[in-house]
């Protein structure tokens, strides 16, 4: 019986396989599955449907079609990567160091801005280049809002004059 080592949110689970016909979508489900059955608040999702995700080979970095067989893609014992869409990779993840390239700008993993929430830890990260960046919803609105002042300024030739304390 295949068995293979996902890598899901900085844990590592040994997922056997019955059949090498079962699917790479199969094998990515069942890694979240056993991921959320270990965690007190089942990883923060409601469901395994509701997650969505790459995977990728640790081995090269390739990244798997969900509709390929097992049997087709990957060999027994194999290392592979299940990346959740909006998570922001850790940075202990060391089989893709082994390879001497960066997985995380690969998987265009993002973090979201908000105005509010930025760490320095994250402001760091983004400067390493281990994801990449979003506005939320809110935050497009906000800057909409302010090119409209902007343009509404420009167009009613207003001058905008700051005083400064002395």
């Amino acid at each position: 019986m295949p068995r293979y080592t996902v890598h899901v949110r900085g844990e590592w689970l040994a997922v056997p396989c019955q059949t090498g016909t079962n699917t790479v979508r199969w094998l990515g489900k069942e890694a979240v599955r056993r991921y959320m059955k270990n965690k007190p608040d089942n990883g923060g999702f409601a469901s395994v449907e509701e997650v969505k995700f790459c995977v990728r080979r640790c081995k090269g970095l390739g990244l798997l079609d969900h509709d390929d067989t097992l049997e087709d893609t990957l060999e027994d014992n194999e290392f592979v990567e299940v990346a959740i869409e909006g998570d922001v990779m850790s940075s202990d993840f060391i089989a893709s160091k082994l390879e001497g390239v960066d997985l995380y700008p690969l998987l265009s993993i993002y973090i979201y801005l908000d105005g509010n929430s930025l760490t320095p830890e994250d402001l760091v990260n983004l400067g390493k280049g281990l994801y990449k960046i979003k506005l939320t919803p809110e935050a497009e609105a906000k800057v909409r809002q302010s090119r409209e002042v902007i343009e509404r300024i420009v167009k009613e030739q207003t001058g905008i004059f700051f005083s400064f304390p002395t």
